[in-house]
């Protein structure tokens, strides 16, 4: 009786080690070149404005209308993110991540549009803020990238 288990355990434990390694099982979003050149491109337009900003010599050439059309290019560039990372399997956290991001560009949008012009340190407290805020959507999607390829 004793060994007719033998062949049986063993050959239950090669079928196992075959599907351990033949099976892959994907939790996360397939990495894309384009989405991380995107984030990259879009966070590096946010500093860009903010130091725009800050290198303004008057309160008047800091005016949001002077940049309305930079925070409409920005604006429009998360939601391209988003809308690109809703079409995506498996993609919850990255979406949180960006309604995040939306969320805090669109309160600091809003709060030079209601205040007409922003003060060196507050444009400077905006920029550190939201780098806060696209530097988690670019190491997730960098953490999505084949280790071989890195």
């Amino acid at each position: 009786m004793q060994l007719l288990l033998r062949p049986t355990r063993s050959w239950l434990l090669s079928l196992l080690i075959l599907l351990s390694f033949s099976c892959r099982i994907q939790l996360v979003p397939v990495y894309s070149a384009e989405l991380e050149k995107q984030v990259a491109d879009a966070a590096k337009a946010t500093d860009k404005l903010y130091l725009q900003i800050i290198d303004a010599d008057t309160e008047e050439q800091r005016s949001y209308a002077h940049f309305k059309d930079a925070y409409m290019q920005l604006e429009s560039e998360i939601n391209s993110i988003l809308l690109k990372n809703e079409a995506r399997e498996k993609n919850k956290d990255f979406i949180e991540i960006i309604n995040n991001l939306k969320k805090a560009f669109a309160e600091a949008k809003e709060f030079h549009k209601s205040h007409t012009t922003l003060r060196v340190g507050e444009a400077k407290g905006y920029q550190a803020s939201l780098a806060g805020f696209w530097a988690p959507l670019y190491v997730a999607e960098m953490a999505l990238k084949d280790p071989q390829t890195k």
